[in-house]
């Protein structure tokens, strides 16, 4: 095989495991040879074969990155929750307890646990362990919920149907509770 042959076999090679293109023809286009060529090389090196392995290796280190990015997180978080646990332990054995002292742990570890939520959140890690569609589908029930005892509570306090039916279409009009395939009940009901 010629260097100019082995030179665009690389670069087919390269475009399709990369994903920059996605097929034998839009390869063969871009180097200008025939898409069989490319489908003979594609088949005789198994990209699709190499392509799986070169994902799933690129899968398998963002795990891992992600599980070290949360050790690391959480072996930070414990240092200092160490350190205002040891304060506390200090100030009960000088057995003179200062509510000032007391108040400035306590607003200090207030601080923490908002930063680390914080760096949690930023990190798209959740902080009670829920994913983000479990989470987003338990804040839709939730708001919901609120919606439903709101109407009930116009059913119950507002005479005029006519006025309840207004306030029930203006709350789905600024904050439609539709879910999938749930139908929207316009008339408050």
């Amino acid at each position: 095989m010629s260097r100019h042959a082995r030179s665009k076999r690389t670069e087919a090679r390269r475009l399709y495991l990369t994903g920059e293109l996605q097929t034998s023809a839009e390869i063969a286009r871009r180097l200008k040879i025939k898409p069989h060529t490319v489908g003979e090389w594609k088949h005789a090196e198994d990209w699709d074969g190499l392509r799986l392995r070169i994902e799933r290796r690129a899968a398998e280190k963002l795990v891992e990155q992600l599980a070290g990015d949360r050790v690391n997180l959480n072996a930070r978080h414990f240092k200092f929750w160490d350190v205002i646990g040891s304060r506390v332990v200090a100030t009960v054995q000088k057995n003179q307890i200062d509510p000032e002292e007391v108040r400035g742990l306590d607003r200090l570890a207030a601080i923490l646990d908002k930063m680390q939520k914080g760096q949690r959140l930023a990190r798209g890690m959740s902080l009670d362990g829920l994913t983000e569609e479990q989470i987003r589908a338990e804040a839709a029930a939730d708001t919901r919920a609120i919606v439903d005892v709101f109407i009930d509570l116009v059913k119950q306090h507002v005479p005029d149907e006519e006025t309840r039916d207004r306030i029930a279409r203006g709350l789905y009009e600024h904050a439609p509770m539709q879910m999938d395939g749930e139908e929207e009940d316009q008339d408050g009901d």
